[in-house]
């Protein structure tokens, strides 16, 4: 009161608003508030995964054969953390914990195979979507597909994959289906880069992944030429994909405001504990992964390493952090900003839980794990428990020797999953047919089973006693994909009997049998699998398409009757019912199903060539004239199509244009070389 008797109103204001600002000033300095930043607009973001990255194979990790220029550019420009753990070796399961923020047992997605991430918990996609972002998403793998899930959230979610089953072909999957290289990824992307308007209102979250140093290695001779090891070159190939996108960013001058974020789903194993590479062990050769934040300008973060370690599941509520946005109450990742402004050098997220079930796809155990800064406790049939700092090859389990830091790390584990884990599961869904085979050619070589961790009163063999029949397993697929059946067949054969539960197994040695045309062992092949799998759709069209093979036309068109609601985007399905209805000289339904088949996959050319000619059969010639130039519009060198072409145009009166046609179909197949007359 003394203040305000000795001044008049507008100085007592002035002093107050000096007293109160530096008080606030002094709050800043003192605690940091931080965790709110204040934007004049909110900044764009850049979320970059590039699958399967090992953070010792990257230069600013330390690895002085890599070239990963533009990733250690930006770890100069940004925040290195040095020991990245990642909740599951999978690439699914892993980019659904990086998306929402939660370990699988609460996003519920555990496995590659037969799950779909469902409406919750949200992900920073729905998150930054409903803050008023644009959304966009650029992915590289089919195992990362629309139907998957992930794109919630998204405005835009790219993922142009197609896959095709068939007879003629069903053992050796196109990795051309299934996955696309960073610089058709980054084509992509800045293509819808460039569409946006110039002074754009909403800022932009843009996903780019990129697979390139997944499994089947194949990349660009010239990056071979560079690095001869080709996991190392696919790591340099898709380090340009990503420095293509953050040279347009400089050149649009986005690059300094935006928040970027660059990191791994998980890592590769090159023999070490007998694994090749991951998804099998929980090793850290799988479980380190490089993750670097590039702040945008105005954060207050200065270029730094951290070695305190941090999670991937801190990905999505540290981004949400750094834009001054809450995390979702979901989220069991802890934002990292006081880490990244040196506020501390410690924090919960130092404690990781990690897991792999893929062995479950076996009937074996699955894996699952504590790590925390000094040491891992492995949750398994023969529990394990490494050193990290004195074994950082986890070499020597200690689970024996060191009985009370084991007990005391198998308490925090069973602590800590009763914490994260929800007590109600969401139910697993069908696996959807041909996701068996197409992520066998990625090296999954598992079959969907129930969830079994090896908990107490089961009785699951050790994955680490397995290893050898994976091993044999992986062998016989591999031998199949590259279509050596002769060799395959006797180990398809042993190791189906040896292990009956093996569903990929059969199906790989039924579709062997089909390669050979041993369509009748198929079929008893196949017969095996529906007895223990009833809605096994994908051997239920194999199937039917035995019986076709087989002449039995009825037979198969009963088996093959209820697949299309089944499965509606399978083209083949519509082919085979289109070649039965054909055989039986049913013109009119054969039509129907060529159409459905090539309205569903538009580049499938012998259900467009046999629309085109039952179109014309029945007298439609400009229809039929119009599907005849898409096939060669596909293949110009198909003399069929020419011919037809020609008679389509003669037929309906068009004799100039059907002349040049019946020349290049004579051009192409003399056999063909009948006067235009005589046609």
């Amino acid at each position: 009161m003394g203040i305000a008797r000795a001044y008049p109103f507008k100085a007592r204001g002035s002093i107050v608003f000096a007293v109160a600002l530096y008080l606030w000033a002094s709050v800043v300095l003192m605690f940091g508030l931080f965790a709110m930043p204040v934007w004049a607009a909110s900044p764009n973001v850049v979320l970059i995964t590039i699958d399967t990255v090992r953070a010792d194979h990257v230069g600013c990790y330390g690895d002085r054969q890599a070239h990963t220029p533009n990733l250690d550019s930006l770890a100069r420009e940004g925040v290195l953390f040095q020991t990245a753990v990642t909740s599951v070796p999978l690439t699914f399961p892993a980019h659904c914990s990086i998306l929402t923020g939660t370990y699988p047992t609460l996003h519920g997605v555990r496995d590659n195979l037969g799950y779909v991430l469902g409406d919750t918990p949200p992900t920073i996609a729905t998150l930054l979507k409903s803050k008023g972002y644009e959304t966009a998403a650029f992915v590289s793998a089919e195992v990362l597909d629309t139907r998957r899930g992930l794109n919630r959230g998204f405005d835009t979610y790219s993922s142009p994959f197609r896959r095709r089953m068939g007879w003629n072909k069903p053992l050796v999957v196109d990795p051309g289906e299934l996955r696309r290289p960073a610089e058709k990824v980054v084509q992509d992307a800045l293509a819808w880069m460039s569409k946006q308007p110039r002074g754009r209102d909403k800022p932009f979250f843009l996903w780019i992944h990129f697979y390139d140093p997944h499994l089947p290695y194949d990349p660009p001779p010239r990056f071979l030429a560079m690095l001869p090891n080709p996991y190392d070159a696919e790591i340099a190939h898709a380090d340009e994909g990503m420095g293509k996108f953050l040279t347009y960013l400089k050149k649009q001058g986005l690059y300094d405001s935006t928040l970027i974020v660059a990191a791994s789903d998980h890592g590769e194993s090159f023999g070490e504990h007998g694994e090749q590479a991951h998804g099998y062990f929980i090793y850290d050769t799988t479980l380190l992964v490089p993750f670097i934040i590039k702040p945008p300008a105005g954060s207050g973060v200065i270029p730094r390493h951290i070695n305190t370690p941090v999670r991937t599941i801190d990905v999505a509520p540290t981004m949400l952090q750094i834009l001054g946005f809450p995390s979702a109450p979901s989220m069991q990742g802890v934002g990292l900003l006081s880490l990244m402004l040196g506020k501390t050098t410690t924090s919960p997220s130092s404690v990781a839980y990690c897991e792999t079930y893929y062995p479950n796809e076996f009937g074996w155990s699955a894996l699952r794990a504590l790590r925390n800064a000094r040491f891992k406790y492995i949750d398994a049939p023969k529990p394990e428990l490494y050193n990290l700092v004195a074994d950082p090859r986890e070499v020597h389990n200690l689970y024996g020797t060191q009985r009370a830091a084991a007990l005391e790390l198998k308490s925090q584990f069973e602590n800590m999953v009763t914490r994260i884990t929800p007590k109600q599961l969401s139910p697993r869904p069908p696996v959807a047919a041909g996701d068996i085979e197409a992520l066998a050619s990625l090296g999954y070589v598992g079959t969907p089973g129930p969830l079994l961790a090896g908990r107490p009163g089961q009785s699951l063999p050790d994955p680490k006693d397995k290893l050898h029949t994976e091993k044999l397993m992986t062998s016989a697929i591999n031998l199949t994909g590259e279509g050596r059946c002769a060799d395959a067949l006797p180990l398809l054969t042993h190791l189906t009997e040896e292990q009956p539960g093996w569903v990929l197994g059969l199906m790989t040695l039924a579709k062997c049998e089909i390669a050979t045309r041993r369509f009748e062992a198929a079929e008893s092949t196949l017969d095996t699998v529906l007895r223990g799998h009833s809605d096994n759709l994908e051997a239920q069209f194999y199937r039917g398409v035995c019986l076709f093979q087989q002449g039995r036309l009825n037979d198969s068109l009963t088996t093959l009757l209820p697949l299309p609601k089944a499965l509606p985007d399978e083209a083949y399905v519509h082919f085979y019912l289109g070649s039965i209805y054909e055989r039986q000289g049913n013109a009119d339904q054969a039509l129907a199903e060529f159409q459905n088949c090539a309205a569903i996959d538009p580049s499938f050319e012998e259900a467009v060539f046999k629309a085109g000619f039952y179109l014309a059969k029945s007298g439609k010639f400009p229809e039929a004239i119009g599907q005849f130039k898409k096939v060669i519009a596909m293949d110009p060198h198909n003399a069929s199509a020419h011919r037809n072409l020609a008679l389509a145009y003669k037929r309906s009166g068009n004799h100039a244009a059907a002349q040049p046609e019946f020349d290049t179909a004579c051009h192409l197949n003399t056999s063909f070389c009948v006067p235009p007359d005589q046609q």
